[in-house]
């Protein structure tokens, strides 16, 4: 099962998430507020989304997965995040 957060949060200052989060072994790639995880069993996808109507960062990763829970667990302290189906 997919789970997906969104943090809504107004992006007034631009953000390097990707070079904070180079750092981790799971680290495959990524640019400011985009960054793709990759470890044996699980992927986590970080993305800058801007609509007509909004604006906000998707994090989305397996239900329960260790890797999104260290993400979202570093991500507390950073962003409010809302969870979304």
């Amino acid at each position: 099962m997919k789970r997906e957060r969104h943090n809504i949060s107004y992006f007034s200052l631009p953000s390097d998430l990707a070079g904070e989060m180079c750092g981790w072994p799971e680290f495959v790639s990524g640019q400011e507020y985009s960054v793709d995880l990759l470890s044996s069993d699980e992927t986590v996808s970080v993305r800058y989304v801007e609509t007509s109507e909004e604006r906000y960062v998707s994090v989305s990763g397996n239900d329960k997965g260790r890797l999104l829970s260290a993400f979202l667990g570093e991500s507390f302290t950073l962003w409010e995040l809302i969870e979304t189906l």
